[in-house]
């Protein structure tokens, strides 16, 4: 059986959360609060999805975060071919935001680990969020 190299490509509506984006080139990190409900939001939304209000706040993720859970990739899906030795995801909570990023540590990261994120480019030159241990 022959098997086809699929790839799919789409464009994301980042006009309302461009701040996030120009943040990670920055070196900061942001997410949004409602101001209606208080709702915090990472990754960033324009809109409220618990009280469907459009009045956000942008904040600021910095300081010490807690890893929460995180997954071992080992078969790195298409377009992470720059990662052929797999690499880890991790989600730390920073205050009232729970933040996905890339674990650059030795080994795996514990639940519980204390974090610092950093922002920076990967192989391919796409801004992300690095998690490293305190």
């Amino acid at each position: 059986m022959e098997s086809r190299t699929f790839i799919l490509k789409h464009a994301l509506p980042v006009a309302r959360v461009e701040r996030y984006w120009k943040g990670l080139e920055e070196g900061k990190i942001y997410g949004t609060r409602c101001r209606s409900c208080g709702a915090n939001f990472y990754p960033p939304q324009a809109d409220c999805s618990f009280c469907y209000s459009s009045d956000m706040e942008w904040v600021e993720v910095a300081g010490e975060g807690v890893v929460e859970c995180f997954t071992r990739i080992q078969r790195p899906p298409q377009g992470f071919e720059f990662a052929s030795g797999g690499y880890t995801i991790a989600v730390a909570r920073f205050g009232g935001f729970k933040v996905m990023g890339w674990f650059r540590g030795e080994g795996l990261p514990e639940v519980g680990m204390k974090v610092k994120a950093k922002t920076g480019r990967d192989e391919s030159g796409v801004w992300k969020v690095y998690f490293t241990p305190l």
